[in-house]
């Protein structure tokens, strides 16, 4: 009995370690792809990789890559997040937090953005990266904001009160009467007669 269970255990690791060669050359296959542009490619060979071999981190991270070059952004974001609930303990993360904020800022999701960044730099403190594109994003943020008040404060009517408007109107009924005064005196005092 004892014989069997170890046979049987060594079936189980020797089958593992089959599907896991086929999941790398899968991966190795798709990288080739990747390098050379055709994301397409790579993203099928990363999905067969990871049918072989569902924990294949490397996989994952590559697939969600290849995803955000064909502009697939929630899927790489999904990938990503499955990528994080799947690492243990221990394993860093800092990467795609890292890579989820970069598809947030080309989405224009600067507050996803800023968050992402934040986690990357919590799992990893040292990450430049990270680091810099937090700083270009919370930038971004203000500016938008900035704007935001600029055109709210343009569309807004002036909110002149009775006074100030009663003495805007006075002033132009003066500056009107001055000028039909001028005209008046210039018309009475230039009548020249016609040379035929």
């Amino acid at each position: 009995m004892k014989y069997s269970k170890t046979a049987l255990a060594l079936a189980c690791l020797f089958t593992h370690s089959i599907l896991h060669a086929q999941a790398d050359g899968e991966l190795s296959q798709g990288n080739e792809y990747y390098r050379q542009s055709q994301f397409d490619l790579a993203e099928k060979q990363y999905r067969l990789a990871l049918q072989k071999d569902s924990l294949n981190t490397a996989a994952k991270h590559n697939l969600a890559n290849a995803l955000y070059r064909q502009r697939k952004f929630a899927e790489a974001t999904t990938v990503l997040q499955r990528l994080r609930g799947g690492l243990k303990n221990g394993e860093p993360k800092g990467g795609a937090y890292y890579n989820e904020g970069v598809i947030y800022s080309k989405q224009k999701d600067l507050q996803k953005s800023i968050d992402a960044y934040k986690d990357a730099l919590r799992n990893n403190p040292s990450d430049k990266e990270a680091r810099e594109n937090l700083q270009k994003a919370l930038l971004e943020l203000k500016k938008q904001q900035r704007d935001q008040q600029n055109q709210q404060k343009e569309k807004r009517p002036s909110k002149m009160n009775s006074r100030e408007a009663e003495r805007q109107l006075e002033k132009l009924q003066k500056k009107e009467e001055k000028l039909q005064e001028r005209l008046q005196k210039k018309g009475q005092g230039s009548s020249m007669q016609k040379d035929w």
